[in-house]
């Protein structure tokens, strides 16, 4: 077991950003704990990380019919899940430094059960159609939409008169908070394993899912979900089109037909299916896989000779830093959060998503011309390495958190929690 520092990285949904940072933290001696309201069982791992789990079903949740209260009552109810867990089966741990995932309540009573600790929180997102620096409205909103935002953000901005520190993982995201609050945040890149995320031009389908000994162009689009928010059902236009262009080339989308972000569809109802109902696509040379084990992932996008990645304005799938890391040529949306990591031309090209005609022309244009989209590949990889590698960045991160740490004044003396 460990005998370093001690952190407890706090998630709704299992370890997720955190689960790569916690393990390289853990092999240079820290002593990890993660919380989470997952569906993993406690456990320990080979690297003495521990892994527990809060019901927070079992909790008696806040009941409003004011239906823009829910999100706020819902945080509220996981605030409490944790500090009552904690008291209920953990008294006496306490942690150097704890991280959570803001937004949902989960770190909220963080400073009342340890309020010596050194606290981050870590922030994804902050709900508003406002743009900052211009001062206009992105898009048109409702009443009830900017309410529920409103409630919706109110978890989010109690984060900070209890934070020592605000983190946040792109530029993109963090300028969506209000300036107050962006003045308090620092942006750290979550970073990307460079040394597995590697180019390999040897790579190819061969797998026992599907097998393409023939090597020939490989179109890909990999995300959690099929779904507008990714503009699936864009690439799947502009799909159909350069299918009927030419016959040389396969795609392989590795995904969940799923929502992960935005309304559902009705019961039954998917957005693949409802692609493959509505376009004249070859499903011969159409490979519409779920989601595969990681080192199937990785030979995926290594074999790949254009890779799609397309969002609206949101946070970026931790696919896209992969995929760039790997080697792939990647065709992204010309939109605030992908035009963080590429640019057009340099490390990738950039597409109005929207534009099936433009978005097909530009994967001919990979296709045809492989020497260029090399050294376009060659550049997105070495600003993964430059800027993102995962090493680098969580050293940095290491070296932030010790320094909070020996900022923490002497607390001798038995631990009494403040409730």
């Amino acid at each position: 077991m460990a005998d370093g520092p001690r952190i407890l990285l706090l998630h709704r949904n299992q370890p997720a950003q955190f689960e790569f940072f916690g393990r390289w933290l853990a092999r240079r001696g820290w002593q990890v704990t993660y919380i989470h309201a997952g569906a993993a069982s406690d456990s320990t791992d080979a690297l003495g990380i521990r892994t527990l789990r809060f019901p927070v079903a079992a909790m008696e949740r806040p009941e409003t019919d004011f239906r823009y209260a829910l999100d706020y009552a819902a945080a509220t109810a996981m605030g409490a899940a944790v500090l009552f867990e904690h008291l209920r089966n953990h008294e006496g741990y306490r942690p150097d430094v704890v991280m959570a995932h803001a937004g949902w309540g989960i770190g909220l009573g963080v400073r009342q059960i340890w309020p010596q600790t050194r606290y981050i929180a870590y922030h994804e997102w902050y709900y508003t159609d406002l743009d900052w620096t211009t001062g206009r409205i992105e898009r048109p909103s409702t009443p009830p939409v900017a309410m529920t935002n409103r409630m919706r953000n109110l978890p989010i901005s109690a984060e900070f008169d209890s934070a020592d520190a605000n983190w946040c993982p792109t530029q993109f995201q963090a300028n969506r908070f209000p300036p107050p609050l962006r003045q308090q945040i620092s942006v750290l890149a979550d970073g990307v394993d460079c040394r597995f995320h590697h180019p390999d031009p040897t790579a190819k389908m061969d797998f026992d899912w599907l097998s393409l000994p023939d090597r020939p162009k490989l179109l890909t689009y990999a995300t959690r979900g099929l779904e507008p928010l990714r503009g699936f059902p864009q690439f799947m236009m502009a799909l159909a089109r350069l299918q009927k262009q030419r016959q040389d080339f396969h795609t392989v989308v590795l995904a969940q037909d799923s929502v992960s972000y935005g309304p559902r569809l009705p019961e039954g109802e998917s957005w693949g299916k409802r692609a493959l109902a509505a376009l004249d696509l070859d499903r011969s040379r159409l490979h519409l896989e779920s989601m595969k084990p990681r080192s199937d992932y990785l030979r995926t996008l290594q074999a790949s000779s254009a890779h799609i990645y397309f969002t609206e304005p949101f946070v970026t799938s931790w696919s896209l830093s992969e995929a760039l890391a790997s080697g792939c040529l990647v065709i992204g949306s010309r939109t605030g959060p992908v035009m963080e990591l590429v640019e057009d031309m340099q490390t990738g090209i950039l597409v109005d998503m929207d534009d099936p005609e433009e978005v097909s022309d530009m994967i001919g244009w990979v296709f045809d011309h492989p020497e260029e989209a090399q050294a376009i590949r060659r550049r997105a990889r070495q600003q993964m390495l430059d800027l993102y590698d995962s090493e680098a960045v969580f050293r940095r991160k290491e070296a932030l958190l010790r320094q909070m740490i020996s900022r923490v004044a002497d607390t001798t003396g038995p631990y009494q929690p403040v409730l």
